[in-house]
């Protein structure tokens, strides 16, 4: 049975549109989202949209509500169907199975995820983190075929045909289907994860531009790809020497996260 079936009398279209109220506006004041003026006031509701309430800028001359400027805005689906979606994709359902649980067409289901992730995406991308910041990195698997549901070679009862691009030695690489994978863990509690493509200098630099506010303190380990980054106090410690924290210098926080 469709989870939306089943849990549709658990919220309402009032209960979704107030819900979508508070995430917005919990932690500001009610303002036009395009000037972002503060002289307004009330201009009714929509009849096609139970709950929404509708706005008047005095200073843009415009109405508004609490989806405008964002994904949902002039969607024709109800609230429901969005919040149901949202919730599958975060709990990482295919987009196959999000259009047999919501009820709609696998090309729109397709079109709903790739929307959703690159609107999570434009909210993450600014974020930086700052002072002291322990880095490490890994080199992660992309996908799982011929793997076993639950780890290890999936039973194929013969001889695999040997057709997965081979793994070269040394730092994984995307062309290899091993991208890397980058976290920034600030000490002071925020976490940036990168996807790149490769860990060489080059991108290093790059992933730390956009991770790390300038000036900020790294702590990482002795590969040289952190070394050579610029614009930071670096630290580092000699995993070769057997050398895992030196004072305070050390990236357990960040080995942690990958564990």
């Amino acid at each position: 049975m469709p989870v939306l079936s089943s849990v549709h009398q658990l919220f309402n279209a009032e209960q979704c549109q107030a819900y979508i109220h508070t995430l917005r506006w919990k932690d500001r004041l009610l303002q036009c989202p395009r000037c972002q003026s503060h002289h307004m006031g009330r201009w009714g509701t929509y009849h096609y949209r139970p709950g929404c309430k509708r706005s008047w800028c005095h200073s843009g001359k415009r109405t508004f509500n609490d989806l405008t400027n964002t994904l949902l805005h002039q969607r024709q689906r109800p609230l429901a169907y969005w919040i149901l979606a949202t919730v599958l994709l975060c709990l990482a359902c295919s987009s196959r199975r999000m259009a047999r649980e919501v009820g709609v067409h696998i090309r729109t289901s397709d079109r709903w995820c790739w929307w959703l992730r690159n609107a999570a995406l434009s909210y993450e991308m600014p974020r930086q983190v700052e002072g002291t910041v322990e880095a490490d990195a890994l080199d992660h698997t992309a996908g799982q075929k011929g793997q076993a549901q639950h780890g290890g070679k999936k039973a194929l009862g013969r001889r695999a045909r040997g057709r997965r691009k081979k793994r070269e030695p040394g730092r994984g690489h995307d062309d290899t289907d091993r991208p890397a994978i980058i976290a920034w863990v600030s000490r002071q509690g925020a976490v940036v994860i990168q996807a790149t493509r490769d860990f060489t200098v080059k991108t290093g630099q790059k992933a730390a531009d956009l991770a790390v506010q300038a000036g900020s303190r790294r702590y990482t380990d002795s590969a040289s790809s952190y070394r050579a980054v610029q614009g930071y106090v670096h630290e580092f410690v000699n995993h070769t020497q057997k050398e895992y924290a030196r004072g305070d210098v050390h990236e357990k926080r960040a080995e942690c996260l990958f564990s």
